[in-house]
């Protein structure tokens, strides 16, 4: 009896001391893994209409960063992360739970993820950098010089869908209308050589994209007498062949400017009157739309009249347009939307000018962000008093306040706007940087480009994209921050130039 006292007693002084467990709630659970950040990226499919390439991160474990590198004029705004974390792991910003592939964040400025282990016991802080890209350059893409294009008329769109650049001009010798794309470094013709229009009227012509990258041009109809000689003619590209949107001869005037847009489904073509015919007043500005018919009206409701330069575009099914009149040298903005013309700014001179420029015919500039801001590129003498020392401005329009300012508070001083040889355009960048591309035959001729920098509320110096002779600019910007700028160089060439990573 004492010995089987003697055993019961050692079994439970070492229970007592823990060596081994007697009670199941008392065994010790393992400790869960510790976060893990394994992957990040932002993929081009997760961003539709953001990014058109995949950017993948660099993770230091060391200091906890992740930095991603992509072009410095891509929208940040909304980016959706595609990342992979440790097995049971969960993902918080600012609190918010993230699911990869899924959450958006803003990353214009750091964001920091918590990843957390499964039972939550340990956190870990990653702070995420989009970096702008430092090797991006203008680089000549290709040059088209098998057809003279007439002087100015190039046109350049890029396809919304792909990205890939468009260009419709006239050809000085037939006086039609041909349209090449670039799609793998090389040209090719979009129709045949030869050309689709007919014979179009003083090079009178406009291209564009509709949303869902079908080509449209419309020009001065030479080869029509009905309704009038020289009226406006639609044509579309259906994926084989260029044919008529609606009738030729698209209202009952011959124009002097010829403008296009889509919105929607429909085809909106605001147009200048050349002359006063029936019930058109000569240098009234008149609009087109088709609906499966051809309706045309006047933009009088919308504070527009006699206008001698305008320039017309359409963003986020939107139209923008911008006059200047002859008749007082004042300027007027219109907006299109839902159907109906608004005015934005009727006829209007800041405090000290005397008129606009309207010899500026190629540098008349309107364009509008992704948040309905807009941009006018206008210019007068309010500065110099002289007529013939104007200065650019770029007036900006705030659709919530509705009011307008000057861009940066002060004129551009790196180029004049006091003679028809001048060529000027404004682009905005997906981020919102807004950019100026021009050339100036006055001065070293050559194509230029600056952009106004968020940061130092200034424009950036000019700089040249090519060292050559360049008149008749054009800027478009990819969705992904990249652009592609065209213009007329020497040898009668369209010279095709892109702003992307450097090879």
């Amino acid at each position: 009896m004492k010995k089987f006292y003697s055993w019961m007693s050692i079994l439970m002084l070492v229970c007592s001391f823990g060596f081994t467990s007697c009670d199941p709630k008392d065994e010790v659970k393992p400790e869960a893994p510790a976060p893990e950040l394994l992957e990040f990226s932002f993929q081009a499919d997760k961003n539709a209409g953001v990014i058109s390439d995949n950017y993948t991160g660099v993770i230091s474990t060391t200091d906890q960063t992740v930095k991603v590198t992509m072009p410095a004029f891509a929208d940040k705004s909304a980016l959706v992360a595609s990342f992979k974390v440790g097995e049971g792991n969960t993902v918080t910003v600012n609190g918010v739970p993230q699911e990869s592939c899924v959450t958006a964040n803003d990353f214009s400025v750091p964001v920091d993820y918590i990843i957390s282990n499964a039972d939550g016991t340990k956190n870990v802080k990653f702070t995420v950098t989009v970096e702008k890209a430092a090797d991006y350059v203008w680089t000549e893409v290709a040059r088209y010089t098998e057809v003279v294009p007439r002087a100015k008329t190039a046109v350049l769109k890029l396809n919304p869908t792909n990205n890939v650049p468009y260009i419709a001009f006239v050809d000085k010798t037939t006086n039609k209308v041909i349209v090449i794309k670039n799609a793998s470094g090389a040209f090719e013709y979009v129709g045949t050589k030869e050309g689709e229009s007919s014979l179009v009227t003083t090079g009178r012509m406009d291209f564009t994209m509709s949303n869902d990258g079908t080509p449209y041009f419309i020009y001065a109809d030479g080869s029509i007498t009905d309704p009038v000689k020289s009226a406006a003619t639609v044509m579309k590209f259906n994926g084989t062949a260029w044919g008529n949107v609606g009738n030729p001869g698209i209202a009952g005037f011959v124009p002097s400017k010829v403008m296009i847009g889509v919105i929607g489904n429909n085809v909106v073509a605001p147009m200048v009157a050349n002359a006063n015919l029936g019930s058109f007043v000569k240098r009234n500005i008149y609009c087109s739309v088709f609906d499966n018919a051809w309706a045309t009206s006047s933009l009088e409701n919308a504070g527009v009249t006699d206008a001698y330069v305008s320039a017309f575009s359409v963003v986020n099914n939107v139209g923008y347009l911008y006059s200047i009149s002859s008749a007082d040298y004042k300027y007027s903005v219109s907006e299109y939307r839902n159907g109906a013309w608004t005015s934005l700014r009727k006829s209007y001179l800041p405090d000290g000018a005397t008129q606009a420029p309207i010899l500026m015919a190629d540098a008349a500039s309107i364009t509008a962000a992704n948040d309905g801001t807009v941009y006018v590129l206008t210019a007068d003498d309010a500065e110099t008093g002289d007529v013939k020392d104007m200065r650019f401005r770029v007036m900006q329009y705030n659709p919530a306040t509705k009011e307008w300012t000057m861009l940066g508070g002060s004129t551009i001083s790196s180029v004049k706007a006091d003679s028809t040889k001048i060529s000027a355009k404004l682009a905005v960048a997906p981020d919102g940087t807004v950019f100026l591309a021009y050339t100036d035959s006055n001065g070293d001729t050559f194509a230029k480009v600056q952009y106004f920098d968020k940061e130092t509320k200034q424009w950036s110096e000019p700089v040249a994209v090519s060292a050559e002779a360049a008149s008749g600019i054009n800027i478009q910007f990819c969705d992904n921050g990249e652009a592609y700028i065209t213009f007329h160089g020497t040898n009668d060439a369209i010279v095709l130039m892109k702003y992307a990573a450097k090879k």
